[in-house]
């Protein structure tokens, strides 16, 4: 015999199961206008007058509607949701970015699906799998570090492809970025300017980050272009958090007591050197030079406040949401954008 409370429980599901799933019509007829409208305000919002998508909503509410896009896109091959694959979930560098792309597409009636592959070109590869087991519209990756199957599984989906925050030269399909080979170019040549003789280089393993990797690549040009020799011990490989640059500043000092300028690539490792430079009793930036890379927030914050490289975090969202918009559209788009780097010099360095 069940219990009143297992009893109540079955009655409960049987409710909930014979309870109609409120359809379009239903909303359209609540909201007073067709279905084709009631479609166009869930697809393209920015088509329909706003009084008119508001009484949709509003109709979507009362009526707790969900909307099968999934359904409704795979009629047409395509769903409205963009995959977006970042290395690092919590490192603010990406989040301009993202907030940039999602701006742009929810306005358009996307939706974004996230993914993060901790930095590891097999973690994306797990996740390039499965999200496009979802069908997306789009899909967009951080970077253009990836295997050889992930490089494949891109080629073959048969849609829009942006490599964001990067311009590889072997690009799979679409890229939006800025140069970062340029970026550690111009920051080395003006500390070289600057007289400034021992330079060392904090990076992420360049074998498995390919920004790091042309950050390495431009810095080392510019010690070479100098007439300088490229010394390897003055490069240490850290993990991509503030503590990192404490453990890197002790590094490089105990590689090279005389060095006189460190470069990042990141403002957090900028600024926990400048902590622990603090700690040390040593004067930034007349002992030692520091700069940074991305121009977080904390680097105006700091002091010494941070000298470093400025790029356009939003404006590649934004872009790479244009180009993926204009590619499912059928227009003509330009297959790479360079939005460029800006030198921000401040007091460390």
């Amino acid at each position: 015999m069940k219990s009143d409370s297992a009893g109540h429980g079955e009655r409960s599901r049987r409710r909930r199961l014979s309870a109609r799933q409120a359809s379009m019509a239903d909303v359209a007829e609540r909201a007073g206008v067709s279905m084709i409208t009631v479609s166009r305000a869930l697809r393209h919002p920015t088509r329909v007058a706003a009084e008119t998508r508001e009484r949709i909503e509003n109709a979507m509410s009362d009526l707790g509607y969900v909307p099968n896009l999934i359904a409704g896109g795979l009629a047409a091959t395509e769903t409205r949701i963009i995959a977006v694959i970042i290395p690092y979930i919590t490192d603010g560098v990406f989040a301009e970015a993202l907030r940039g792309l999602n701006d742009r597409l929810t306005s358009e009636g996307y939706c974004v699906l996230l993914g993060n592959s901790d930095g590891r070109a097999t973690g994306e590869e797990r996740i390039v799998r499965a999200l496009l087991g979802h069908r997306p519209a789009g899909i967009v990756v951080q970077g253009a570090n990836h295997t050889d199957a992930t490089r494949r599984l891109l080629e073959a989906a048969s849609i829009p492809v942006v490599e964001m925050g990067t311009l590889p030269g072997n690009q799979i399909d679409l890229a939006v970025g800025y140069r970062n080979i340029g970026a550690a170019e111009a920051m080395t040549k003006r500390l070289i300017k600057a007289k400034r003789r021992r330079i060392g280089l904090v990076t992420a393993d360049p074998r498995s980050n390919d920004r790091h990797a042309d950050r390495l690549e431009g810095y080392r040009r510019a010690i070479v272009a100098a007439g300088r020799t490229f010394d390897p011990d003055l490069v240490v490989h850290a993990e991509f958090n503030m503590p990192e640059g404490r453990r890197a500043l002790a590094a490089l000092l105990d590689a090279a007591p005389d060095i006189v300028c460190i470069l990042w690539p990141a403002d957090n490792w900028a600024a926990g050197m400048i902590f622990e430079c603090a700690r040390r009793h040593i004067a930034v930036p007349d002992r030692i030079a520091i700069c940074g890379f991305s121009d977080l927030p904390i680097a105006a914050e700091t002091v010494p406040s941070i000298t470093t490289i400025r790029v356009p975090r939003y404006e590649i969202g934004d872009v790479t949401a244009d180009l993926i918009l204009r590619r499912i559209s059928g227009e003509t788009c330009a297959l790479q954008i360079d939005l460029g780097f800006q030198l921000i010099v401040r007091e460390s360095g």
